[in-house]
């Protein structure tokens, strides 16, 4: 599995405090993608999830953040595309510019997860 978090400033984070989700704040590394999708079989969508997930964050049900190289992208969108039906299912994607991630606005509850870079066990 690919991960594609940058750490947090530790000046913001302290354990069981979440910090408050701040687009216009993040560092993205590559582009930044927001991948949705519709997918009408339950057998599909768990794949269509699985890998999701594999390659982003979810921040909704069924929409997910991914900061990827656009060969990793490709290779993530291919996948996808071997998954659904296009006659059922709707699968979509936005590119989104530095200069409009800086402009991403959000409101209530809304906190990006992130992958776990480091287990202390």
């Amino acid at each position: 599995m690919l991960s594609f978090s940058t750490c947090p400033d530790p000046g913001e984070y302290g354990i069981g405090f979440p910090a408050v989700y701040d687009p216009a704040r993040e560092v993205f590394r590559n582009m930044l993608r927001l991948v949705a999708y519709d997918v009408a079989d339950a057998r599909r969508l768990r794949k269509v999830s699985a890998v999701c997930r594999d390659y982003g964050l979810r921040i909704e049900y069924s929409v997910f953040e991914c900061d990827l190289e656009e060969q990793v992208f490709q290779e993530f969108w291919e996948r996808l595309l071997k998954l659904i039906d296009p006659e059922e299912d709707r699968l979509i994607s936005y590119r989104i510019c530095a200069g409009c991630v800086a402009e991403i606005r959000s409101a209530g509850v809304v906190e990006r997860p992130r992958k776990v870079l480091l287990y202390i066990v």
